[in-house]
């Protein structure tokens, strides 16, 4: 059999590869429509191939086919590359074990043992369920793998948080992942990690996409991530797993604490983010999150104790960072996402600049409460907008610069006081709103780009929808304001507005200025909780100059041949435009 596989695979390519899938499930079904030696010839172990590409949603396995889905070679042609690696780091898996299916927890286990990439350890603590059949299967295996297992059984229950120290304790990798004991690896999750590490050794923490599988085994509710957000991060854990991290980084921030149990991974991954920002996203489905009876996952409500504990561990970063606010549950949003309500101590002041407009209308501000308009200039449409910003900005004294294009408009009282809050972390330089049209839907929240074409994140979404992330009611990171409205420090723009000179529109000056900016380490917020109007009836569209497009083309080549890394199809942009 296997002298006949590789004949098979040496002649196996993507058409056959997508011929066979179209013949592997039945579109109504999503059931195996084949032979088990076919599938068993061209997947090597027909039934986990099977049930790992099994969906009750329907376009999902088309996603995992284009995205997931290995075939013999594939895999094999990746456990080959990895001879060719420089660097070849020991992952410990941590592992904490409780009560728990033992179908569920031989799955977790079996999804350890097909990794691709073979220099691993699983560290694991069985934390007194008093269970002899669970206690059977981890020593099963860890017989079965006596090198790579450490296993720590207890005769008394001291809880989660306790267990996954220890469980951390055990590992002697250069970078540890987390793993629940219902949980699902995918073969090349760890592969996919130490190619990411090879590529930039510099890394501290590698975080992956994931899914759900629900109580029929099937898989679901694709949770899609952008890169390294670290505002998104304070509105909820929107990194759960896989989570792979330097084991000298966690012990530097003390690993697990007592008295955050449910959260107890929101707060290391808060702690984390305090001692370095070497983070990066891997934009694949590495890890099935499993749906039970008592999953937050399936009913939040099940362990509210958790959502407690992660305020608290929120309470607690801000009192490390030095910021005076409080964490609290947002009135619009889901269970288990947060608010952040920072203060000043004084009102902010404001130097405001309308832009495309002679003649503002100077009421739009009056009813702001707590903050002070310092002055106000305005902008008309013209071909010399970098100069003319140029000399405004540098004569700004207030702390925050706002720019204000004429067809926006402040819903309520508090907006622009809010977006001021958005600027008291360090290294956020810039806020921007959601912005609705008069139908009551969501115009933009920032702006993305995909090979120099924008995108409109959230656009076409109801105004009160919070949606995938929460994108549409708390903040998050953007790599492009919106040129309606923005929000800056006036010192992080005051010392390289400069270099914008020559831009001729504001549209390009924006862009430039947002791409400058991340270009020195500073962050963009948008925050999808603060709505401003769009006057106009028609969809906001921006445009650039062909000058523009030159300059930008010039000093960011990445904007045109890159894929905005903040920016995923979950945020619903339906409008696309090419700059």
């Amino acid at each position: 059999m296997n002298f006949l596989r590789k004949v098979f695979l040496r002649f196996s390519d993507p058409l056959l590869k997508q011929c066979y899938w179209q013949r592997l499930y039945n579109k109504q079904t999503q059931t195996s429509d084949s032979p088990r030696w076919l599938n068993y010839l061209m997947f090597c172990d027909c039934e986990h191939e099977i049930h790992r590409y099994r969906s009750a949603e329907s376009a999902y396995p088309a996603y995992l086919l284009q995205h997931s889905f290995l075939t013999c070679i594939e895999k094999r042609q990746r456990q080959r590359s990895v001879k060719h690696w420089q660097y070849k780091p020991l992952m410990s898996i941590q592992l904490a074990v409780y009560k728990v299916d033992s179908d569920q927890l031989q799955a977790c286990l079996d999804s350890v043992a097909r990794q691709l990439y073979p220099h691993w350890q699983l560290c694991i603590v069985e934390d007194g369920s008093g269970i002899a059949e669970i206690r059977k299967i981890l020593v099963d295996f860890k017989q079965t793998f006596p090198d790579k297992v450490k296993l720590v059984c207890r005769e008394e229950n001291r809880g989660i948080t306790a267990s996954c120290q220890e469980a951390f304790l055990l590992t002697d990798g250069d970078y540890v992942a987390l793993l629940d004991h219902d949980d699902y690896l995918a073969p090349e999750a760890l592969y996919e990690v130490v190619k990411l590490l090879n590529q930039y050794p510099d890394t501290d923490w590698v975080y992956s996409d994931n899914d759900q599988i629900d109580s029929h085994g099937l898989r679901c509710c694709h949770h899609a991530k952008p890169a390294w957000s670290p505002e998104l991060l304070l509105t909820y854990n929107y990194i759960l797993h896989l989570s792979v991290i330097r084991r000298t980084l966690m012990q530097q921030a003390g690993g697990f604490r007592l008295g955050f149990e449910g959260s107890q991974d929101y707060d290391l991954y808060l702690r984390l983010s305090e001692l370095s920002n070497k983070i990066r996203h891997i934009p694949r489905v590495l890890y099935s999150w499993r749906q039970s009876e008592n999953s937050v996952s399936l009913n939040p409500e099940n362990k509210s104790y958790a959502f407690d504990a992660a305020i608290r561990a929120l309470n607690a970063a801000l009192e490390r960072r030095g910021e005076v606010g409080q964490a609290c549950y947002p009135k619009h949003s889901w269970l288990g996402s947060y608010q952040i309500n920072r203060q000043f101590d004084r009102k902010p002041e404001i130097d405001v600049i309308h832009i495309n407009t002679e003649h503002p209308d100077l009421s739009k501000l009056a009813a702001q409460k707590a903050i002070t308009i310092a002055s106000q200039a305005s902008l008309t449409f013209n071909q010399a907008m970098g100069n003319k910003l140029y000399s405004l900005i540098n004569e700004c004294e207030a702390p925050y610069i706002l720019f204000l294009d004429c067809a926006a408009k402040f819903i309520g009282n508090e907006p622009l006081s809010r977006m001021a809050t958005q600027l008291i972390p360090a290294g956020v330089a810039v806020c921007t709103a959601k912005i609705i049209n008069s139908t009551g839907q969501v115009d933009h929240c920032g702006l993305a780009y995909q090979q120099g074409n924008l995108r409109y994140p959230l656009r076409g979404w109801d105004k009160n929808m919070d949606g995938i992330g929460a994108y549409g009611a708390l903040p998050r990171n953007v790599t492009l304001t919106s040129p309606l409205i923005s929000l800056c420090k006036t010192e992080e723009i005051q010392s390289l507005v400069e270099k914008l000179r020559d831009y001729q529109d504001f549209s390009g000056w924006s862009i430039a200025l947002c791409l400058e900016l991340q270009s020195r380490q500073l962050r963009i917020c948008a925050d999808g909780g603060i709505a401003i109007e769009y006057t106009q009836e028609k969809f906001y569209q921006l445009t650039l100059s062909d000058h523009d497009k030159a300059l930008l083309q010039s000093h960011y080549p990445a904007f045109f041949n890159n894929h905005d890394p903040l920016y995923h199809n979950q945020m619903n942009s339906s409008i696309v435009t090419g700059v």
